[in-house]
């Protein structure tokens, strides 16, 4: 069920699942924990490989690339860059944890690349309902889409999951948009305020924060 596997289907056309469907059908107890697990695996898909996953991933790698880049400009010395967050426990996803999850890597000084970086970075780490439902149709679809690229199944059987999983995708991202902009457009941080961390920031970063910006105004009058 992994997405090499999917992948190595659509590509080499060797997929095959008829023997599989039959020896769930033909033990009782096989047919239902293929049942029970259905709605497991189209959450596991939908919401948790093909949204938090490369959200609370991807960001981070991509915001390693820019502090890179930022440190090779002169407007940038003598800062720091990125600084570290630690959220309340629960407020994340993951695990429980003893102590706050420490939340790395986001910006110092906020920039429309950054400001969109960090919000497929509060996407992965900060659950949001609307998103989570959103993402279900797509779990449902990739499912399906094992069965749309079987050859040994019938050709009709396969017409009609292509459709459906095409019909999902499609709800799943109008859902996903409509979720993302009642997110980010209602609470969109004011100009004045670029700063602000994926759960807020303590009062010593803002104290620290501010000793920066102070020293950097007082570079840039010298």
């Amino acid at each position: 069920m992994s997405p090499g596997i999917l992948v190595l289907g659509a590509v080499d056309g060797t997929m095959e699942i008829a023997d599989g469907w039959e020896r769930i059908v033909a033990s009782p107890s096989e047919l239902v924990a293929f049942v029970l697990a259905v709605p497991l695996l189209v959450v596991l898909w939908g919401p948790g490989v093909l949204w938090y996953l490369p959200s609370a991933t991807w960001p981070l790698a991509v915001l390693s690339f820019v502090y890179v880049a930022r440190s090779l400009r002169p407007g940038f010395a003598h800062e720091r860059l990125s600084f570290t967050e630690h959220a309340a426990r629960g407020a994340t996803i993951g695990l429980p944890t003893a102590a706050g999850v420490a939340l790395s890597l986001q910006p110092v000084r906020q920039s429309r690349v950054t400001a969109w970086l960090m919000r497929f970075y509060v996407s992965g780490w900060v659950p949001d309902g609307r998103m989570f439902l959103a993402t279900l149709p797509a779990g449902l679809a990739w499912l399906l889409a094992f069965v749309a690229l079987a050859r040994d199944v019938p050709s009709a059987w396969r017409i009609a999951a292509l459709v459906a999983v095409a019909l999902l995708a499609s709800w799943s991202i109008v859902l996903g948009r409509r979720a993302w902009v009642r997110r980010f457009s209602a609470a969109a941080a004011p100009a004045d305020a670029p700063d602000r961390g994926v759960a807020g920031m303590t009062a010593d970063q803002r104290r620290r924060l501010e000793e920066l910006r102070r020293a950097r105004a007082a570079r840039r009058e010298a």
